[in-house]
């Protein structure tokens, strides 16, 4: 059954969604859908096929708040690889995205470019999550410097490190495995400097590897939020 997130009370769709709908999936009258608003799943039977297809609610289901929640924050990259960190962050369940501004971010968007990007980058998460089936969307901070970032209150903060000293991301987990709200931060290409990770294990975050491979910023952003899921599914 496919799924849509309502942009009001009334359960109305964007009209991207009643493109799909309509000439992407080629709904019929009687197919069934989910429609997500104010923390609940309605089941919904469609009445009519148009531009802006119509739907009589079947039942409506409350959503369970989760049992843990993860934020990702990620130092601006190359733009293609960015939607990429967004889309399957989203899928695998991110409730926050944040982005930074690093020492060596390679990536500067001006001030005014600003709202478009959110704009874009919240599309994609809302295509993602309507194709994992997920119940809510992650919330987008916009772009932050380490110092914002380090005011930000988590039972565990993570950063991903190239650092030989560093530990396992696998025993932390382990010995936080309790945890509720948990913050993940990835550097960019070349990872964070020195000063940087200084910074911020002073400031209560631990540093972690994930494995003797080197990844792609984008990738190791996925590749730890994986690890996450599977070490705290309940």
């Amino acid at each position: 059954m496919q799924q849509y997130f309502a942009k009001n009370k009334n359960l109305e769709l964007e009209d991207t969604d009643y493109h799909h709908i309509k000439n992407v999936m080629r709904m019929k009258k009687g197919d069934m859908i989910k429609v997500i608003w104010d923390k609940t799943i309605y089941d919904c039977k469609i009445t009519k096929i148009a531009d802006k297809s119509s739907f009589d609610i079947i039942a409506k289901e409350k959503i369970k708040n989760d049992d843990y929640e993860v934020a990702v924050a990620c130092s601006l990259i190359k733009e293609q690889k960015l939607n990429y960190l967004i889309q399957k962050c989203t899928e695998l369940g991110a409730s926050e995205l944040i982005f930074l501004n690093t020492e060596r971010s390679i990536i500067k968007i001006e001030d005014k470019k600003l709202s478009s990007k959110i704009t874009r980058w919240e599309k994609i998460c809302k295509e993602a999550s309507e194709q994992s089936f997920r119940t809510k969307l992650p919330y987008i901070s916009g772009i932050l410097s380490l110092n914002d970032l380090v005011k930000k209150e988590y039972d565990l903060k993570l950063f991903c490190s190239l650092n030989k000293n560093t530990k396992n991301i696998k025993k932390v987990l382990q010995k936080n495995n309790k945890c509720v709200k948990i913050l993940l931060v990835v550097g960019p290409e070349g990872g964070f400097t020195l000063k940087e990770e200084e910074y911020l294990i002073k400031n209560g975050f631990t540093s972690v590897s994930l494995g003797k491979n080197v990844l792609r910023a984008e990738t190791a952003a996925v590749a730890a939020l994986s690890m996450l899921n599977y070490e705290f599914m309940r």
